[in-house]
């Protein structure tokens, strides 16, 4: 008996449409870029390189660049990365780099990481949150500092609510059916895709994360001066937050700036 054909990874299919369907989810990426802006200005050291760890089709790249930083985009999917070439400066590196992986440390040292928009939350394996934080430590020039994002249990609660949904645009549509997944705090997102070349269905794997448990990984990677925010404003989180907004920066930085 022959195997079932391979499901499609994550954002394969996805990627030709991806940016529509954001601007059709209204994504807040100012609002995003703002919030990252007042940290970096916070940061001791002048930030002038990032790496986007998670960067998808370079949306965050491109208004990076367009204020002057300089920026290497990191993502699991090369075909968001095909995308994302079309949009960033010619000779901009990007990596087909799936998260955790040991190499990261190797791609030179940044003044900040970001990891926007749920990246974090596909780190689903069992210290998977621990080896990035650990790895972006690595990478971070002193004084840098780290923003990323993870959409909270209240969110995956709320869409697994929503049961099986979808919409239709002018040459796509979509079907998205939520599962639960091996342990309480993991979930699966089946997204079904019909595009002009056909049907696809993607498995996206996610999972949420308690807040002293991505406290207790920052702190075991090396990070201080830890912050946490509703969805990159400046609010502090509450019961009804859907997307926690965290910022860091290693905590040798403070040895280096306590007076001698």
């Amino acid at each position: 008996m022959s195997a079932p054909p391979a499901r499609p990874a994550p954002y394969s299919a996805l990627a030709q449409v991806y940016d529509r369907w954001m601007a059709a989810d209204r994504v807040p990426y100012e609002q995003w870029l703002g919030f990252t802006a007042r940290r970096f200005a916070e940061a001791p050291r002048e930030v002038r390189s990032v790496v986007d760890l998670c960067c998808g089709t370079g949306t965050t790249i491109r208004s990076l660049q367009d204020a002057d930083y300089e920026v290497t985009g990191v993502d699991a999917s090369p075909q968001m990365l095909d995308v994302a070439r079309s949009r960033v400066d010619p000779g901009t590196r990007l990596l087909p780099i799936t998260l955790p992986d040991e190499r990261l440390p190797q791609l030179g040292r940044f003044d900040a990481a970001l990891m926007c928009f749920d990246g974090a939350n596909y780190l689903t394996g069992p210290g998977d949150l621990a080896a990035v934080l650990r790895h972006v430590a690595a990478l971070l020039n002193p004084g840098g500092v780290l923003v990323f994002d993870l959409s909270t249990r209240l969110s995956f609660e709320s869409i697994a609510a929503m049961g099986e949904f979808g919409e239709e645009f002018d040459d796509f549509a979509y079907r998205w059916d939520t599962r639960h997944g091996p342990g309480p705090e993991h979930y699966e997102f089946e997204v079904t895709l019909v595009l002009p070349g056909g049907r696809a269905t993607e498995l996206h794997p996610q999972r949420w994360f308690a807040h002293d448990e991505v406290e207790r990984e920052l702190a075991a990677a090396g990070f201080a001066d830890v912050a946490v925010h509703d969805n990159y404003t400046d609010r502090p989180v509450d019961a009804a937050t859907r997307r926690d907004t965290w910022s860091a920066r290693p905590a040798a930085d403070r040895r280096e700036e306590a007076p001698s």
